[in-house]
């Protein structure tokens, strides 16, 4: 407790950037940090403290350079101050969601591209696909040690689902709504309607333990699908679309 209070005692200033700090940690690496250290969460919630308190100065300055002062010196109303610090802790979580996206995405493809290094960062293969928020999963087969085979064939139709369309788990655990099965001496699927009229979908949880496989298959952004078409000189760069100038 007399720690909780020495740290309540000391400036807003300082208080506004810890949070800043802390707050744009957790929202860069949620779900992200099972390797990190101590050394590396501090490190990292120091630079996104210092981004706030930049971020600060640069609107304290704005504002007297710009806002209605007096002519014998300079006051800072309280206000502003307030203003300011909440401005910079604003200005943190943006540059966090910012970081969040590309440090997963853009920034890999970019050392590969440039043969910096081939490695995502992230240990097993497993995070790298719970990690890529933007992949955009439009299928997922999981098969059990028993033999049982569930899958849920359109994720999209459940994408306003209480849940979203599905949930991995950072202990490899998967949550899905069922709508094909598949028993262990059968070769046939079997549909199944996971609604049950006013009761809303079924949301089937698999524990890590009793899976043995898991498929997946994933829709290409209209950014990727560019690329990818581009790479391969189809035109427009769309997939499926057919160069016009082939014709």
């Amino acid at each position: 407790m007399e720690a909780i209070e020495r740290l309540l005692q000391l400036p807003y200033q300082t208080l506004a950037i810890l949070v800043a700090g802390y707050l744009s940690y957790r929202l860069a690496y949620t779900g992200r940090d099972s390797t990190h250290q101590t050394l590396d969460t501090l490190a990292i919630a120091l630079v996104f403290a210092f981004i706030s308190q930049a971020a600060s100065a640069l609107l304290l300055a704005v504002y007297l350079a710009w806002g209605p002062t007096p002519s014998d010196a300079v006051t800072l109303p309280l206000w502003a101050g307030y203003a300011a610090s909440v401005g910079g802790i604003v200005a943190a979580l943006i540059v966090a969601a910012i970081w969040r996206r590309v440090s997963v995405n853009s920034l890999p493809e970019i050392l590969r591209g440039a043969g910096i290094s081939s490695s995502d960062r992230n240990t097993a293969a497993w995070e790298t696909v719970i990690n890529r928020e933007d992949s955009g999963p439009s299928q997922i087969t999981v098969v059990k040690k028993d033999g049982v085979t569930m899958q849920c064939e359109r994720l999209d139709d459940f994408k306003k689902a209480p849940f979203g369309p599905m949930i991995l788990g950072q202990d490899g655990s998967i949550a899905l709504y069922v709508t094909d099965y598949r028993g262990k001496e059968s070769g046939e699927w079997e549909k199944i309607d996971p609604y049950h009229g006013d009761w809303g979908p079924e949301l089937t949880i698999i524990p890590a333990g009793e899976i043995s496989e898991v498929r997946i298959r994933h829709a290409p952004s209209l950014l990727r699908r560019w690329r990818r078409g581009r790479g391969t000189g189809k035109g427009s760069g769309v997939v499926g679309d057919e160069d016009p100038s082939a014709s």
